[in-house]
């Protein structure tokens, strides 16, 4: 199993990408005198309710993959249970212990994969996936209530074999297939984006898409580091964190900085306040110092990360805080809509 960065960058691009849910802005759009019915079809907003679903089990995929990281660092991947050399089965449960199966979601995703919109591979790749997210996430679940109130300790590991048992039979398709679902995810996300970033544009939302430029740069600079983490990986056959070229990095990281003051100019700027709704009226205050905190905090952790590249230091925890950082934006972008 693969360390801490790599499980995490599964899910890189997936919180990101929930602002797509976000299309149009919270500002008032100005109809037409006499819309003809195509523009009255084109102007009707989207339902993302499959979409956001589909979103929600990856979210909820990332986290099974950083419980299975604990565990197959502790147990063998193999049909029959065993510890690996050293391994420490006590040392499972504070990855578990905390762990809430969100099986709703995995089946409110499977049921969506025969309805309207069609995402084509997204679709297929949950189809596949079939009953065995929500196999995993009940055997986990079963696992952290084993673990939870120690009754591994009382029964010294008796029923541990059950257990891994029930974990490997859910895998044996999960493993499979759940690769696909992360990528086709991705790839409608990625096709959005500057569709996205444009409508916003010409909407006049500036807080919007300078708060997209921010996130959608933030998130390819980490896709960068991720590619090359791969491929020195590929190349060396184990999990190596190589230097970072900073040839597609470096213009990010300028384009990170054109953002983040293009965003903070248009925070400032009363008519631009007045487009959004949460940044007016009672809550006003107390929205945009929220929405503030989290845009200095992926600003300030994008820097991090760049200085550690810079100086050539371990980069592993502030990329992972990086990571962090969009989520928490994105929650924010999504509170302001």
């Amino acid at each position: 199993m693969e360390t801490n960065l790599w499980k995490k960058a599964l899910a890189l691009g997936l919180g990101a990408s929930l602002v797509l849910s976000g299309c149009g802005g919270g500002g008032e759009k100005t109809p037409n005198p006499t819309p003809s019915a195509a523009a009255e079809e084109s102007e009707a907003p989207r339902d993302y309710s499959k979409y956001n679903t589909y979103l929600d089990l990856t979210d909820d995929m990332a986290n099974i993959e950083e419980v299975l990281t604990v565990y197959f660092e502790n147990v063998e991947y193999a049909p029959d249970f065993a510890l690996v050399e050293g391994g420490d089965y006590a040392a499972i449960k504070d990855a578990v212990s905390f762990y809430t199966p969100m099986t709703h979601t995995a089946e409110e995703a499977l049921a969506y994969a025969d309805e309207e919109p069609s995402y084509p591979e997204a679709d297929a790749a949950m189809k596949a996936l079939g009953e065995s997210p929500v196999q995993v996430m009940d055997a986990l679940n079963h696992l952290a209530s084993y673990l939870r109130f120690d009754d591994f300790e009382e029964d010294n590991m008796a029923k541990a074999p059950e257990l891994h048992a029930e974990l490997m039979a859910a895998l044996e398709t999960y493993d499979l297939h759940f690769g696909e679902f992360f990528a086709a995810i991705n790839t409608l996300a990625e096709e959005s984006r500057d569709e996205d970033r444009e409508q916003l544009l010409e909407e006049g939302q500036m807080i919007l898409y300078h708060s997209l430029c921010l996130l959608h740069t933030s998130e390819d600079i980490l896709d960068e580091i991720m590619a090359q983490v791969q491929a020195a990986s590929e190349e060396a056959g184990e999990q190596v964190f190589p230097a970072i070229d900073g040839t597609n990095t470096a213009p990010l990281f300028g384009q990170l900085q054109t953002a983040y003051e293009g965003l903070t100019e248009a925070m400032g700027k009363e008519e631009e306040q007045q487009k959004i709704k949460s940044f007016s009226g009672k809550v006003a205050e107390n929205a945009m110092k929220l929405y503030t905190n989290k845009v200095n905090a992926l600003y300030i952790s994008m820097g991090n990360l760049a200085k550690a590249l810079t100086d050539g230091a371990d980069y592993v925890d502030a990329f992972n805080s990086a990571n962090e950082a969009i989520s928490g934006m994105v929650g924010a972008y999504n509170s302001i809509l």
